[in-house]
């Protein structure tokens, strides 16, 4: 039953749009790699053109998202996403700059939300399946939805502030819920008002305990710029290229 299954988390939904991007469904896999990290609805996501993320004179990304949002209007366009719409403005076949990042290239047609969920939901379960086939791991998550993007982002910020009372309130707000109460239930984890400390903080150390870093140029490079220049950034993996 969906209440004994898990929300799907952020990391799992760009890695769904990895593997989107590999079975040739560009407009999902883009939506699935940058909708978790911008914490928008999904008719403001689907709004979204290339000319808001692109300097057409220039091909080159752009650093902020504007969008008519009153709270924040600006959404900080990472290197991460700035990398994935680079390669994919590169690839794909893009008729007009004020059409949407989020379409079926195949078509040429935009999503929908009309049809998202049941998109989604086939996507997610032939993902998990293969995922589960491949490496033996059930990961027991509800079936994909288009709300699943801005919970996956609010249970980030949840964790991001230690899961205490003041971020459901901002997080209610934010998503425009009645109540904290329904935020609560939506996300399915409670405020905790206890501090807790940890001690494994260093994510990348068995990295640099690597004896062999500084005789590989290649690994150090790639040290310093994921776990130094861009550390605390979820970093999409450069396999968009093929």
């Amino acid at each position: 039953m969906e209440e004994n299954l898990k929300h799907w988390s952020s990391q799992t939904i760009v890695l769904l749009g990895m593997w989107l991007w590999d079975k040739g469904e560009y407009g999902h896999a883009l939506l699935c790699m940058h909708a978790p990290q911008w914490g928008l609805k999904i008719g403001t996501l689907l709004s979204v053109t290339w000319d808001d993320v692109m300097h057409y004179d220039d091909n080159h990304p752009k650093h902020d998202l504007v969008i008519s949002d009153k709270e924040t209007p600006i959404r900080s366009i990472n290197h991460s996403i700035q990398e994935s719409i680079e390669i994919a403005y590169a690839k794909l076949p893009i008729v007009n700059i004020e059409d949407t990042l989020y379409m079926n290239y195949k078509t040429g047609k935009p999503l929908t939300s009309s049809t998202l969920n049941r998109e989604l939901k086939r996507f997610g379960e032939d993902f998990l399946a293969e995922l589960k086939e491949k490496t033996g791991f059930d990961l027991q998550l509800k079936t994909l939805k288009t709300n699943s993007f801005e919970i996956a982002w609010a249970l980030d910020m949840a964790k991001k502030y230690h899961y205490k009372k003041q971020v459901f309130v901002s997080l209610s707000s934010f998503m425009g819920h009645r109540t904290v109460k329904d935020t609560i239930k939506l996300l399915e984890i409670e405020p905790d008002d206890k501090i807790e400390f940890d001690f494994d903080n260093i994510k990348s150390i068995h990295n640099m305990m690597d004896a062999g870093i500084f005789n590989d140029k290649d690994a150090l490079s790639k040290f310093i710029y994921q776990d130094i220049i861009f550390a605390g950034e979820e970093l999409i993996p450069v396999l968009l290229k093929n």
